[in-house]
């Protein structure tokens, strides 16, 4: 009997599941922190140009190892490749399955950008993997996608990390991005200005000039902790991983309520959203001067990802996806 069949007798009589090896580009520090709890091995290939993993957003899984630049190394028994964006990293992917000859799984992070030519939207629509994965069904139909093969696992949020802490709120609004300013035209910096102005803020992230993102994933849990209020203004994120992180940990939201977010927050319960920017601020002036208004918003918007956003569903269905893609 060929060894290959006895070993999948043997993960089948001992109910282990297989360990896949799967080539992959650094996208998403926090969302990638999680999928390695699937508990596979994912080897990150790195290219001049392309985003490195930034400890400073979080620090690498034991299971998530970054070849050096251009190296693939072919010894590696690959699985599969995962390809985390349209922009850039698919043809990169294609380029690579040229040589490895692999099943492509194709996540979509991001939305078309509405300033797009005529027929770019389409053109990007038409990369399309052996399998594909959304992180929203908002985002899945944005990109004009009805294949059989495409399938929407929704974000999770390790709950024990972000969670509420008993802490003294800092009276501020508290908002998290990168490069806040250059991108603009998605995380709407612009408004967020007009939206805050003469309010105590404070914001996290790495963008020059402005912000400096928190040295570890406790830090940032405290930042959302001691936050009165925090504020989203994204107008082209499907779901923004921070908005998720700060209802995980109890803080009041505050957001434009934009692509997938008003399926997420029921406006006036577990958090305030509207397009308004003077409803917006509003909402944040009432939380401001109502702190049992903030908590029991805050509380509600803990049970949402709790309930929605499970840690555990999330594996599961990346785990089913994976063995999906071996059969």
């Amino acid at each position: 009997m060929p060894n290959s069949t006895i070993n999948i007798i043997k993960e089948a009589v001992s109910g282990k599941r297989k360990k896949y090896n799967i080539l992959t580009f650094p996208t998403h520090e926090r969302y990638e922190t999680q999928l390695a709890k699937t508990g596979h091995d994912f080897y990150a290939f790195s290219a001049e140009g392309q985003k490195k993993w930034n400890e400073d957003f979080a620090p690498r899984p034991s299971n998530y190892y970054v070849l050096p630049e251009n190296a693939i190394y072919q010894a590696i028994e690959y699985d599969f490749i995962l390809s985390q964006s349209k922009f850039g990293q698919f043809h990169l992917a294609q380029r690579l399955n040229e040589m490895l000859d692999l099943p492509v799984v194709s996540l979509e992070h991001t939305l078309p950008i509405p300033q797009w030519p005529e027929g770019q939207a389409q053109q990007m629509a038409s990369m399309v993997g052996d399998y594909n994965v959304f992180i929203s069904e908002f985002s899945r139909d944005a990109w004009g996608m009805s294949a059989d093969n495409i399938d929407v696992i929704h974000h999770s949020v390790d709950t024990e990390t972000f969670k509420p802490h008993e802490v003294e709120k800092s009276g501020n609004v508290l908002s998290v991005a990168n490069d806040f300013i250059n991108r603009d035209y998605c995380l709407n910096y612009s408004g967020w200005k007009r939206i805050t102005e003469g309010l105590d803020v404070r914001v996290v992230g790495d963008t020059e000039g402005l912000s400096k993102p928190a040295s570890s994933t406790k830090e940032l849990a405290t930042e959302y902790n001691t936050a009165s209020v925090f504020l989203n203004t994204s107008t082209l994120s499907p779901i923004p991983t921070s908005l998720l992180e700060a209802m995980s940990c109890g803080c009041a939201v505050v957001s434009t309520a934009t692509c997938m977010i008003p399926e997420v927050i029921e406006n006036g319960k577990n958090g305030f959203i509207s397009n308004d920017e003077s409803e917006l601020r509003g909402f944040i002036d009432e939380l401001l001067k109502n702190p049992d208004l903030a908590n029991k918003v805050g509380n509600e918007a803990r049970k949402t990802v709790v309930e929605r956003f499970s840690e555990k569903v999330f594996i599961d269905n990346w785990n089913n996806k994976f063995d999906e893609v071996m059969k």
